[in-house]
């Protein structure tokens, strides 16, 4: 990949046009103001779309584009017909793969970067307050108030609680922190298990193989990335390993857990569920996740903090800036 930016950055005009084709996602507005602007227009020639276009829009928007800042999906089709021009694409987050068939951007000479560890404390403490909130019915009391209802409900306090953390990445291992902070037992798995667990979480802190994690804890938080290996990692009998009682919080993404699993295990009502993230976003109107007891519910927002959202725009520039120089950086393709 050296090799093919360096090539690029060779041949390209001294003002290399950058396009930021949708206003998706909230950061075009940032790209459009200060300091980042003038840091983009130092590198090239800029131009931020506010709104929200169609996939046709976006194709003719990164179609003469050397560089595109990308908060929306873009198809195969799209990839192919800006494969002649388009060099880079700077995905404004970590996760490009869900927006981007990085094998088609790659055979078509197309790089993608993305940022990372911009949202680690925004998306740990949003996991803390899902797994709070459905602890202690919040969005269940919020609604009974509203009606005139102050029967009151009971719920379990965190601190002694046994908190099983799936993935032990920069979220993870700031979440397992705040737990910790909270008097919680922490267990962890993941694929390749931190060396510094006992460090971050307490000297109780321990690994555990998934499936007996799923089966001995209180309260299960997902921070896995989604790759061929986690997607669907959660199926319908790996649900069937947690208790009755026990919350699941998942902030990490929707297809994580496999398809229809997670209505279906709710649908016994013995379990809860703080969900964050969907497959596919937004769900359909008849979803049966959306009729399932235990539940609560937030609209993808994790990361969304002005705090995350600013480091995760500087992380973008960076990339283009990076590129353009001759030295790119976390390019993920």
């Amino acid at each position: 990949m050296p090799d093919t930016c360096g090539r690029y950055v060779a041949r390209v005009s001294a003002r290399p046009r950058i396009v930021c084709p949708s206003g998706e996602g909230g950061l075009a507005a940032l790209f459009d103001a200060s300091p980042l602007r003038e840091r983009l227009e130092a590198v090239g020639d800029l131009t931020v779309h506010l709104d929200v276009p169609d996939d046709a829009q976006v194709r003719a928007r990164l179609a003469d584009a050397d560089a595109g800042l990308l908060s929306t999906h873009l198809t195969s089709d799209t990839l192919r017909a800006i494969g002649g021009r388009t060099r880079l694409l700077a995905f404004t987050g970590t996760g490009a793969a869900s927006y981007v068939d990085l094998p088609t951007a790659r055979e078509h000479g197309i790089a993608v970067s993305n940022v990372t560890g911009y949202g680690d404390r925004a998306v740990a403490e949003h996991a803390l307050a899902l797994l709070l909130g459905a602890a202690r019915s919040v969005a269940v009391g919020d609604r009974t108030v509203r009606a005139g209802d102050w029967s009151g409900m009971l719920g379990p306090e965190l601190g002694g609680m046994r908190i099983g953390v799936v993935g032990f990445g920069g979220i993870g291992r700031t979440f397992a922190q705040i737990a910790a902070a909270l008097g919680m037992h922490v267990h962890a798995w993941d694929r390749s298990p931190h060396p510094d667990l006992t460090a971050l979480a307490g000297p109780d802190a321990r690994w555990l193989e998934l499936d007996e994690l799923l089966a001995t804890c209180d309260a299960v938080s997902l921070h896995l990335p989604l790759t061929p290996q986690t997607r669907g990692l959660l199926t319908l009998e790996r649900l069937d390993l947690l208790r009755p009682g026990t919350i699941l919080v998942n902030t990490a993404r929707g297809e994580l857990i496999a398809p229809g699993a997670l209505a279906t295990r709710l649908a016994r009502g013995d379990l809860l569920a703080a969900i964050d993230v969907f497959d596919p976003e937004p769900l359909p109107a008849d979803d049966p996740l959306l009729q399932a007891p235990g539940t609560t519910f937030t609209p993808h927002l994790g990361f969304r903090t002005p705090q995350a959202l600013r480091r995760m725009a500087e992380g973008t520039v960076e990339c283009v800036e990076r590129f353009f120089a001759g030295d790119p950086v976390r390019i993920v393709n």
